[in-house]
């Protein structure tokens, strides 16, 4: 019998600026309500929460969530939209796909390997950078073989980057994208020189789109709706290394 796949659902919402004139209490209020909705669905199943407060124009929040029918994706959304903050809320973007394997991994093969799930299993890492991917219709035209061929150098060039772990689902016939893809890592240096290297392979002349690209960092989703209703910064975000001054040198 076949694994279920699990449909994987990638929501970006904007909340209403409007509603940052609320007074504190009522955006207090509002905040607890739905974390409370985000927090019982986290613990029936795989979401988790991010905030882009700062790192998007467009949004405030991601909420990424794998369940095993589309009825449930929907059933969670219905809800959310029930609640004090729901009237206030966009959706700036919304990706909808489903884990499956890879037809190019063939004799490839390391522990947990991506590529192989039909389930998703986050790794945790705190940065998540998303975006949709569509390749041009001519790499479908290709033999077999030489697309293989050109993914296993695709392959070998992420495993020189272990820290960071992709997740990649497919969307054919269910968005308008052919895959969504999520890299997960603690430092997003490292996720920057793997594009760039990245863009050097065979297959990446067969890429027709990969925007839009989002930067996310992992919060609680207590923590991410206090950052986007101005109620603070969130513990976890203020103690972070990441408030350390760096030094910027342009390059490349």
């Amino acid at each position: 019998m076949a694994e279920a796949r699990q449909v994987v659902k990638y929501t970006f919402v904007k909340i209403d600026p409007a509603a940052l004139a609320w007074p504190a209490d009522a955006r207090q209020t509002a905040a607890r309500e739905f974390t409370e909705l985000l927090d019982a669905r986290a613990d029936s199943g795989t979401l988790l929460t991010y905030s882009t407060v700062g790192l998007r124009g467009d949004c405030d929040l991601l909420i990424w969530q794998a369940a095993d029918t589309v009825d449930e994706i929907q059933r969670a959304e219905s809800q959310w939209r029930g609640t004090q903050l729901g009237p206030h809320l966009t959706v700036a973007h919304s990706f909808l796909a489903m884990m499956r394997r890879s037809p190019y991994l063939g004799q490839h093969k390391h522990p947990d390997q991506e590529g192989r799930r039909t389930r998703l299993k986050p790794a945790g890492g705190r940065y998540l950078f998303v975006y949709p991917m569509w390749k041009k219709r001519v790499w479908y035209r290709l033999p077999y073989e030489r697309r293989k061929a050109m993914m296993v150098e695709h392959f070998a060039i992420g495993h020189r980057y272990p820290q960071v772990k992709i997740n990649t689902a497919y969307s054919f016939g269910l968005d308008d994208q052919e895959f969504v893809v999520a890299f997960e890592c603690d430092e997003p240096a490292a996720f920057l020189d793997l594009v760039m290297e990245l863009r050097e392979s065979q297959a990446s002349r067969y890429t027709e789109r990969e925007t839009p690209i989002f930067t996310c960092v992992r919060m609680a989703a207590s923590d991410a709706l206090k950052l986007a209703l101005g109620l603070g910064t969130p513990a976890s975000l203020a103690e972070h290394e990441l408030a350390r001054p760096v030094s910027l040198i342009a390059g490349g």
